[in-house]
């Protein structure tokens, strides 16, 4: 309390600091912010295309990140939809970090190539894949722009509409991103050669976790050279 009197005292005393203290956030908030977000989206409209396409056309990829995916799918139903757990695809396979041993995630790896070779499309797809972030920005890049050619100046406004566009339609979008651009259902002839821990163990807040942070499902695609099975 004796601080804050003594803030307004001298807020008083020297009235043109305390001009700059409200005015300075008004700045930020009205011109900043605008400014920042504008950056972002021109580095979004090139970035986000970018990362998409690099998928697109690497068909291995787009097949692990498929399976992925339903293996995300075959562990959530398992241990319920708010389980801790990420992962992203690459050429030989594909990462998976959460509360899992090797063993659980081989096995779930099997069943979703399994239920993916039967049908179930579906699996491909997953409302927390990084295709959606991506598909967010790009969104709100384009719909802030497009305000912006259309109205000639920057404003917070057209950030807030941006941000509503994106997230409205951004989600809905990536489903079909996913679908058609960043995965691949077609997984016959795949194989699951075998699960690496790639990163040892992890401690949370000093405390010991029983389980790998990061797991490597390694797969065979047709045509690519035999591995040898690997669960540890």
């Amino acid at each position: 309390m004796p601080l804050l009197l003594l803030l307004v005292l001298f807020l008083f005393l020297v009235p043109w600091l305390g001009l700059i203290v409200l005015v300075l956030p008004l700045f930020l908030v009205l011109f900043m912010i605008p400014f920042g977000f504008a950056l972002r989206s021109l580095f979004w409209l090139f970035a986000g295309p970018k990362q998409i396409l690099a998928v697109f056309f690497n068909i291995r990829i787009r097949r692990n990140h498929a399976l992925e995916h339903a293996t995300a799918h075959v562990l959530e139903e398992a241990a319920g939809p708010s389980l801790p757990l990420s992962g992203y695809a690459v050429e030989d396979g594909f990462f998976v970090d959460g509360p899992f041993q090797a063993v659980i995630v081989f096995a779930a790896a099997k069943e979703a190539l399994r239920r993916l070779e039967a049908g179930e499309v579906d699996l491909a797809l997953h409302r927390r894949c990084g295709t959606t972030v991506v598909v967010v920005n790009l969104v709100a890049s384009v719909a802030f722009l497009l305000i912006l050619w259309g109205t000639g100046h920057l404003s917070l406004l057209a950030v807030l509409v941006a941000l509503a566009v994106a997230n409205g339609a951004g989600p809905l979008l990536s489903g079909f991103v996913q679908r058609h651009l960043t995965t691949d259902a077609d997984v016959k002839g795949m194989e699951i050669l075998g699960v690496e821990v790639r990163s040892g163990r992890s401690s949370s807040f000093g405390a010991f976790l029983p389980f790998p942070s990061r797991l490597f499902v390694v797969t065979r695609q047709p045509g690519q050279a035999l591995k040898a099975e690997i669960v540890r």
